[in-house]
This record gives C-alpha cells, sequence and structure tokens, in this order.
C-alpha cells in the first residue's frame, strides 16, 4: 500500500501546508454523500494519509495550488445527476482531449487534467474552462477554484476529495477508454499515460467552426457538435444576435445560410422568418441562462470577444468564500479571481466591503439591495464554504498568550519591585507584576495590535490575572499580577569537548 500511497501522492501534487478531510455521515435525496467537511492546516497530504485514505480509514482532500499559485493538476467537477460516465468517456476519446475520468464520491465525476511540470493556477483554469465548454459542461466547478492565495496572510486554496478510497474496493474510480473500471495500478499508470506538458497544455483546442470569428466560445462548438435535441429554435436565436453585431446588413440572409448549413435539420422556412421579424423589432442579447448557451458556456473568455457579451461594465464576480478559524475569524474571497482578505465586518457591510476592494483590487462594485446582498452572502456560507482549522497557537488568543509569557520571562527582569517603574516585570513568590502600558509597549513592538486594551484587560482577567496596587516612590501605581510561568530549561545534549572533537 505504500508504494501505490507515495505513487498518488506524486501524482495529486499540490499544497504542502494543509489538506482536506471529509467525513461521510449520510446520502442526501439528490444522490450526494452529505458529510463533514473541513480543511486541515497542520500538515499537507503526507504519504501517512494516502495510506489511510487508500484502506479507507481517512477521506483525504488535496489541494492543487501551491504557495506560489502554480498546480501540477485541474480537475472539472461534473456535479450533474444522473451522469452516463461512459457516455461522458466516449465523447472526450471523440474530441481527443488528454483527460482522465473517475467517479466521484457521489456519482458525479472528476474529470482530471494532469500536466509533467507546473503550470500557474490561472493558465490551468483557463484551459479547464474551455475544455468544460466543449463538453457542454460550461459553469461547473473547476479546480483549482483559485488562481492566487494570499498564504503569507494563512490563506490556502481549496481541496478536493481524492479518487480510490478504500483502494480496491473503492467506489471512487478511475474509467479506462473503454468505459471499464480501473484498478489502481492501471489508473496510476493510464494517468501517467495521459500526462502532458505544458506546451502541451498550451496548444491544446477544444474544436470549433472557424467561421464565427470573433463569437462567443458556445456558438463556435455547438455550431461545431450540433445543437442538442429540442434547442435549435433558442440555438438560431442566439446566432441572429451575433450577426447583428457582426454583419449588420446581411444579417437576414446570413442566418438563412446558417439555418441550413448548421442546423440538422434545419428549421422551417416559417419559424426562420419570425426569428427575423422578432430581431427587426428590437436589439436583444444573448441567452446565456438558457439552453443550450448555459452547458456551453465560456463567459470568462466569451467577454473578451469582439462579438462576446461585451465589455460593457459587469458587475464583479464573487466566489471561493473561505473562513480562517482564528479568534477573531479572517475571511477570504476570491473577487474577479483576485483573492481579497476581509474581516466579518468588512464581509456583512457594503460600504465597508466596497472600500476594501478599491483599496485592494481597484474597482468598486455597485451595491445593490440588502436582501439581496444578504442572499449572495448567505449563498457563498452555505455552498463550498472552506473551513481552515488552525493551531492554537496560530489563534490571536494563542498569538496572545505566548508574547505574554515571553514579556514575563523577558531576560530584562526587575529584581525589586520599584524596577516596574522602568517597564520591567517583576516576579515575587511566584507572581508575576506588570504595568499594563508596559505590556501593550512590548506587545507593539512585536507587531501584535489585534486587541484593543479592553481585550487585553478581559484576556488577563481569563487568565487569572488580577489587578493590583503599589505605592512606589510616593506614587500610586495600578499593575497586574498573574501567576509566574514555568520555565524550563531545555534538556540539551552536552557537547564532547575533548581535544580530538573535529569542529
Amino acid at each position: 500500500m505504500q508504494e501505490h500511497a507515495e505513487s498518488f501522492s506524486q501524482l495529486f501534487r499540490g499544497s504542502e501546508r494543509a489538506h482536506g478531510l471529509f467525513e461521510i455521515i449520510s446520502n442526501r435525496n439528490d444522490g450526494k454523500k452529505q458529510g463533514k467537511a473541513i480543511t486541515i492546516k497542520t500538515s499537507g497530504p503526507t504519504i501517512s494519509l494516502w495510506e489511510k485514505h487508500l484502506c479507507g480509514d481517512y477521506g483525504l482532500g488535496v489541494i492543487p495550488i501551491d504557495d506560489n499559485n502554480n498546480c501540477h493538476w485541474g480537475c472539472i467537477d461534473v456535479d450533474v445527476y444522473p451522469l452516463d460516465l461512459t457516455e461522458l468517456v466516449v465523447k472526450i476519446k471523440k474530441l481527443k482531449l488528454p483527460l482522465v475520468v473517475c467517479r466521484s464520491k457521489s456519482g458525479g465525476a472528476h474529470v482530471f487534467l494532469f500536466v509533467s511540470k507546473s503550470v500557474t493556477a490561472g493558465e490551468m483554469q483557463d484551459k479547464l474552462r474551455e475544455i468544460a465548454s466543449g463538453l457542454g459542461f460550461g459553469g461547473l466547478e473547476i479546480f483549482p477554484k483559485q488562481r492566487e492565495v494570499l498564504a503569507e496572510r494563512g490563506d490556502i486554496g481549496s481541496w478536493l476529495n481524492m479518487p480510490y478510497f478504500s483502494g480496491a474496493t473503492s467506489t471512487r474510480y478511475g474509467i479506462s477508454l473503454d468505459g471499464n473500471a480501473l484498478t489502481m495500478e492501471k489508473f496510476l499508470a493510464f494517468a501517467k499515460k495521459r500526462t502532458i506538458t505544458p506546451e502541451e497544455l498550451y496548444e491544446l483546442k477544444v474544436q470549433t467552426i472557424e467561421e464565427l470569428e470573433h463569437g462567443p466560445p458556445c456558438l463556435k462548438i455547438l455550431l461545431k457538435q450540433g445543437f442538442p435535441e429540442g434547442t435549435r429554435n433558442n440555438g438560431l436565436f442566439n446566432i441572429a444576435v451575433y450577426l447583428k453585431k457582426s454583419c449588420p446588413e446581411k444579417w437576414e440572409s446570413q442566418l438563412e445560410e446558417y439555418n441550413r448549413k448548421y442546423l440538422k435539420p434545419p428549421l422551417p422556412a416559417k419559424e426562420v422568418l419570425s426569428l427575423i421579424q422578432q430581431h427587426k423589432k428590437k436589439e436583444y442579447n444573448y441567452k446565456c441562462s438558457d439552453e443550450p448557451i448555459r452547458s456551453y458556456c465560456n463567459s470568462t473568455k466569451c467577454k473578451t470577444c469582439k462579438f462576446g457579451v461585451g465589455n460593457a461594465y459587469n458587475a464583479p464576480v464573487f466566489s471561493s468564500l473561505a473562513k480562517l478559524n482564528t479568534n477573531p475569524p479572517l475571511w477570504f474571497m476570491s473577487v474577479n479571481d483576485k483573492r481579497l482578505e476581509l474581516t466579518t465586518e468588512q464581509l456583512q457591510n457594503q460600504t465597508r466591503f466596497q472600500r476594501v476592494c478599491m483599496e485592494t483590487l481597484n474597482v468598486m462594485p455597485p451595491k445593490v439591495k440588502e436582501e439581496k446582498w444578504q442572499n449572495l452572502v448567505h449563498h457563498l456560507l452555505e455552498n463550498g464554504l472552506e473551513i481552515i482549522e488552525v493551531s492554537k497557537d496560530a489563534s490571536i488568543q494563542g498569538q496572545f498568550g505566548e508574547l505574554l509569557e515571553a514579556f514575563c520571562n523577558d531576560l530584562a527582569q526587575a529584581s525589586t519591585r520599584e524596577e516596574m517603574l522602568l517597564g520591567k516585570p517583576w516576579t515575587n513568590e511566584g507572581q508575576t507584576y506588570f504595568r499594563l502600558k508596559d505590556l501593550i509597549e512590548y506587545l507593539q513592538k512585536h507587531r501584535f495590535m489585534d486587541l484593543k486594551v479592553n481585550q487585553i484587560a478581559a484576556r488577563l482577567q481569563d487568565l487569572n490575572a488580577e489587578h493590583v496596587f503599589f505605592n512606589m516612590k510616593g506614587r500610586g501605581v495600578n499593575a497586574w499580577s498573574i501567576p509566574a510561568f514555568i520555565y524550563e530549561e531545555p534538556d540539551l545534549p552536552t557537547p564532547d569537548m575533548r581535544e580530538d572533537t573535529s569542529f
């Protein structure tokens, strides 16, 4: 099992600072597995954790984006139920795409793309969005979810559940090009064979028609692959929108030509004429939210096309919310694919949110009705919120406790009570005494300014500190008393100082 664990660890390289854990609790009515998902920030996906995963003892999740904002793999999360996995594999084979399909824990599909050397997360995202659009899965989740992470602030990326949980008996297995389930050994060999170079990634294209110059990617794909049954009328409607933008003088005749050439079978002349009359009366936009456009949408690329959805001002896209579980917590949100650090108040308050966006991203999202804003935040909290657990010493309370102990045990200790006036802590009979202002100066010197004065006082009380009053040199001095921290000398080995010892 160790050999397999090492191979999986190498194939699914990612963040070395954190990993995900998913514990299944029950099944939902829609087929998805319901459980507890947490992000563990104490370590990356070690070989030991991979062994536990393959044995079925630990539901491991891996974060594809590393601290340099690069990745070795990406994934399209096909969260559609029911899903014909064999049909999906056949389509991938037909399009000659170097993808690897695995059944997900809920019966959907994780469609992986592996590269031999790391590429930027943005490059992987863009390519997978293009591929997802070509497969008819436009708008679905792409991993890596983030193009960048604020690693220095404790931010990490989103993680994905790994295949082959429980090894040979896993329901999360890979699928061959023939539609058969793959053993772990065959999956690893198959994935290795389909791994491509960064250069091959850049050159990878989904087949489209050349005729729709500067047009929406969705229409280029649909005209190449054919419009699904029941969508021809809506498809021709969107073609009319494109033609009016690209060739306003002869769009009517062009629409009739496109109908004959690309719609199988063509729409009756009566329906085409009705569409023409409809578009003569009014200027329409693309029906991006309706089928078949929705499934083949690549909005990011479409916005860059001359005859796409346009370059008019669009409200920023908010996505990928994560919560760093410190006290108080920090929040990380992707805004137009840029990572933003927020306090709880800034996330709640639109005005404060605007200010952070302006200062950090040079954009100012327009205000919406308060109810709409609350619904937006609620949606992000309910759908895919990443909880980043941290060690105790990483919390504000933990940092305060460590600095307080360092302050009390500092080498510059007061030898007498009066020396407290020099800013030194004084320890006597198991109690350490200090002035609050001296502690605050020490905290500020170490760039700790996360707690206000009243919060520091409250924290001291939580640690069994008491307020005391001294009369020193004819004046009253307010101070705090706290049980002395026990300091133990580290047990270090004594070096061998014999003459023949080499240095």
